[in-house]
């Protein structure tokens, strides 16, 4: 099996995105469980699981994807039984599934000091990859669960081990909250030998059943009440731990000095970088107090009112709805009324407010260096403070380029995301938006059905098949609930509406949560039809596999569970219609939907075909066993249009919404053509019978292509001639349309920065890059291995940009996006030869 060496490495700096370093850092903490579900942003870390298997099947780690997120918090419960350390990862939402197992299972106690449990839950504070604007620090106090925010990518990796040791020692599960840049981003850092653990799956204990207290682990009154009362001392223990750890510190300060620093500041995680940046472009660095706090909650009051006694004022810097910033407010009142009137000395406090009727630290979406350049800077300038005299035409220089760099008016069409070339659920709603249409058409139904018109209501839920929400499929996903909620919301409005009911549900959703809503429409004999879209994977996250495949994330052998099989026994032998059909059978799919969704009660159909992108992965991998053996491919089917029929009316691009189709100029003007790097040729467009431009072409091949004489030999390429100078950092963007490379640009780019010495940053933001969306990337080069640094790219500051794709390369400039890289200085974008 194969393994990434940089995962057995033990020592020297090696370059991981965030959702590498969770795995690494829990191999180095002598992590014996990995568990979770998959969600943007921390999907990628059951990728590494796979690629490293065999370190993990070795060394007996168990890694497993639970069937939803509640099932893998309570892995973690019965983990803390046997005393291994276990981590379950999630998305921010999947932290609101696993809520009551999370609850119960922090409020016990395992007095298994060598254990632990670590709950990682990823967030997206610009919204960009999930359904709500979650702050999960909210949801994990509530829980009563401590708190962990890691801010550097070394952080990421070493606290996973410290998270371990503190869950332990204080009976507390532990939170440890990283968000997007950093989960997509990453860095170069050091690693340690892993710590494997001595009971594990190979190495099995035995459990004696008379003497695990019943009261530790039954969260059931009067137990409850017993627990609750030694939470206290629990946060006690973890405080002073993570006080021994050092996860809160001061920098730039010291509680020696006679004076009051005039300003200080006081934050935590990701935007502990994004503050420093700040600073360091302002040339502030060093300047001001900073206190960073590691643990979020609760908090270390010891530390805390050290350092507000020493500032006059505290700026809080935080991304979403004020957590820290009410935290402090409340200890700044408690800290005035345990002093007399006269030492009674009040601390400023701002974040999300500043005086001066300067805009505070935005309370919506996420921050970045240069939304703190411009709050901060603006303030700054009104603030009379002897530290910053020098500095004021650096600082005013500074906000000038945030606010030059929003000035561009950029008219950029909109790229919506759409399903991949070959994606069976473009057949499901090809036919689905047919029938829709068909069906409020009075002479249709008459002429065809002999019946009145229909309007049918479609409900949508998570997954690949969101992307019904956008262009050409409008109409096919009115309502989102959840994930498996969609049969729930068509629950909700079925007694009161005459319409017949859609649901289109996935196949991972299905065993998540979704098969609850079809329990629920069965028993309650409601007038759904449920579309259960089978494509064997969890593509949505990255394919990982399902409850369906007869693998699992370690690649072993596992039972297939069967969807029709599941449905027909919650049935329990009710004539319930469950009919397995593939898409892409057009004539008879339709036939089956049109006949189904006009039936009374539930109906399911499931939707079987496989993702067009495994399904061509292994398409893939043949001709290149064929290549090797052959030289060339004997037969190959490619859809082609013909230019002289073809009427550039786009009822094709309408119709279909396929990437695979492209524009191309012709002496007769434009035209539609195939783009053949990324057509599949699944035949979907001449299935609709859309153009009678599009025909089947069969290559057959006898010999191997003659080479043409332009294949040099790599040690012959020149060297530049020049190499890129810069003082300190050294900043390049990356923009692209998913699949075209971006991510491998950043990755040799990643390793030719680390060979020349530098301290290296980057972030990936992928978002929907398989399902043609725009994907943008950062590097940073610093000569400075000390300096804080945030994988973002400050606006205005790109040195070097890389434009694979043009129109997202443009994007880059718009003032409605927050990224805004461009230097408003003249620029050279560079776009690859396509080959």
């Amino acid at each position: 099996m194969p393994t990434d060496e940089r995962f057995i490495g033990t020592s020297g700096v090696r370059p991981f995105t965030g959702n590498e370093l969770l795995l690494k850092g829990g191999l180095e903490g002598g992590m014996a469980l990995l568990t979770g579900y998959p969600g943007s942003p921390i999907s990628d870390i059951f990728d590494s699981i796979y690629t490293n298997r065999d370190i993990l099947v070795r060394n007996g780690i168990v890694a497993q994807i639970a069937n939803n997120e509640a099932l893998a918090v309570a892995r973690l419960n019965g983990a803390r039984m046997a005393n291994v350390r276990a981590m379950a990862v999630m998305k921010s939402v999947g932290m609101h599934v696993a809520a009551d197992g999370l609850a119960i299972g922090n409020l016990s106690e395992s007095n298994h000091p060598e254990g632990g449990a670590m709950v990682i839950v990823g967030d997206d504070p610009w919204n960009e990859t999930t359904q709500i604007n979650s702050d999960s620090r909210f949801l994990a106090q509530h829980l009563q669960m401590p708190i962990l925010e890691p801010s550097t990518f070394q952080e990421i990796k070493d606290w996973i081990g410290t998270g371990f040791e503190l869950s332990g020692l204080s009976n507390l599960y532990v939170a440890y909250l990283i968000t997007t840049p950093q989960a997509d981003g990453g860095g170069s850092v050091f690693v340690r030998p892993n710590l494997y653990p001595s009971l594990s799956q190979i190495s099995k204990t035995e459990l004696s059943s008379s003497a695990l207290p019943l009261e530790n682990f039954v969260m059931i009154p009067p137990h409850t009440s017993m627990r609750e009362a030694t939470l206290r001392k629990r946060y006690e223990k973890f405080l002073r731990a993570a006080a021994q750890k050092g996860l809160n510190r001061t920098y730039h300060f010291s509680s020696q000095q006679e004076t009051a620093y005039p300003i200080g500041f006081i934050t935590s995680g990701l935007p502990f970088c994004y503050l420093e940046h700040a600073l360091y472009e302002m040339g502030l660095s060093g300047q001001f107090p900073i206190l960073k706090l590691g643990v979020t909650h609760p908090l270390d009051k010891e530390i805390l009112s050290g350092f507000l006694e020493k500032v006059e004022k505290v700026i809080v810097i935080e991304e979403k709805r004020p957590f820290i910033e009410t935290q402090v407010r409340g200890l700044v009142q408690e800290m005035c009324q345990g002093l007399s009137e006269k030492k009674m000395k009040f601390t400023l406090v701002y974040g999300k407010e500043f005086p001066f009727g300067c805009a505070g630290i935005p309370e919506a979406r996420g921050i970045n260096p240069s939304i703190l350049i411009d709050r901060l800077g603006k303030l700054f300038l009104k603030l009379n403070l002897p530290q910053l005299k020098s500095h004021l035409t650096k600082i005013q220089s500074e906000c000038d380029l945030v606010d030059q760099s929003s000035q561009f008016r950029i008219q950029v069409p909109i790229r919506t995301p759409t399903f991949c070339p070959g994606c069976p659920h473009r057949d499901s709603a090809v036919v689905s938006l047919k029938m829709k249409s068909c069906f409020s058409d009075a002479n249709w139904m008459k002429e065809n059905l002999k019946k009145e018109t229909e309007d049918v209501i479609f409900h949508g839920e998570s997954g690949c098949h969101s992307m019904l929400q956008f262009a050409p499929n409008e109409g096919l996903m009115q309502n989102y609930s959840g994930m498996g909620l969609g049969g729930g919301t068509g629950a909700g409005i079925d007694p009161f509406i005459k319409n017949k009911q859609v649901v289109f549900l996935g196949d991972s959703t299905f065993f998540h949560s979704g098969m609850v809503a079809v329990s629920d429409a069965i028993k309650n004999r409601q007038n759904i039809t449920f579309i259960i879209l089978d494509n064997k994977t969890t593509a949505m996250t990255g394919h990982q596999p399902t409850p369906g495949n007869d693998f699992d994330i370690l690649g072993r052998k596992t039972l297939a569970q069967d969807i029709q099989k599941v449905i027909q026994g919650m049935a329990g032998g009710e004539k319930i219609p469950v009919i397995r059909a593939d898409p892409a059978e057009r004539h008879s799919y339709t036939k089956l939907l049109q006949e189904l969704v006009l039936q009374d009660g539930v109906k399911i159909v499931i939707a079987d075909k496989e993702c067009g992108i495994t399904f061509h992965r292994r398409v893939r991998r043949e001709k290149k066993k064929i290549l090797k053996s052959q030289g060339f491919i004997p037969r190959e089917e490619v859809i082609n249009i013909t230019p002289e029929v073809c009427e550039y009316c786009l009822e094709c691009t309408r119709a279909t919404g396929c990437p695979g189709l492209t524009v191309e100029e012709t002496d007769f003007g434009p035209k539609i053509v195939t783009d053949l790097s990324t057509c599949v040729s699944d035949g979907a467009c001449t299935k609709g019978k859309v153009c009678p431009s599009f025909e089947k072409i069969v290559i057959r091949r006898r010999n191997p292509p003659a080479r043409k004489g332009f294949f040099r030999d790599p040690a012959t390429l020149p060297l530049p001639s020049s190499p890129a100078q810069f003082e300190e950092t050294y900043y390049i963007t990356t923009f692209a349309v998913g699949g075209m490379g971006s991510g491998v640009v950043s990755a040799i780019l990643v390793r030719a920065g680390m060979k020349e010495g530098y301290r290296v940053l980057f972030a990936d933001k992928k978002g929907l890059a398989i399902r043609n969306g725009g994907v943008y990337g950062y590097v940073i080069y610093s000569k400075n291995q000390e300096q804080v640094l945030a994988p973002v790219v400050p606006y205005g500051k790109a040195n070097l940009i890389l434009g694979v794709d043009l129109l997202e390369t443009t994007r880059g400039l718009d003032p409605r996006m927050h990224m805004m890289v461009t230097n408003p200085a003249p620029w050279i974008c560079w776009k690859p030869h396509a080959g």
